[in-house]
C-alpha cells in the first residue's frame, strides 16, 4: 500500500481523510467535534467545510447540547 499526501492507496481505491471521518462517525456512531478533529489532525476550517457538506448530503448531523459549556457532537444519521 503506498501513502501519498494524506491519502491511502490501494489497487482498488483512495482512502482520504474524510473517507476516515466518515467511517469513524459510522463506527462510534456519535463524536464531539474536538475528538474527531484531534483523531484525524485537521485545523478547524477543514472540519467545518466536511461537516457542513456531511450534513447538507444527508450523512451526519452536528448535535448542540443545551449546556453551552460542552461541545457540539457529531450523530450518523440513520441508515447512511
Amino acid at each position: 500500500m503506498k501513502k501519498a499526501a494524506g491519502k491511502k492507496i490501494t489497487q482498488d481505491h483512495i482512502e482520504t481523510k474524510a473517507d476516515e471521518f466518515l467511517f469513524r462517525i459510522r463506527k462510534e456512531k456519535k463524536m464531539t467535534v474536538p475528538e474527531m478533529q484531534k483523531q484525524l489532525g485537521v485545523n478547524d476550517e477543514v472540519m467545518e467545510k466536511w461537516i457542513v457538506v456531511f450534513e447538507e448530503n444527508g450523512l451526519i448531523e452536528r448535535v448542540y447540547p443545551a449546556n453551552p459549556l460542552r461541545p457540539a457532537y457529531l450523530v450518523v444519521k440513520h441508515g447512511k
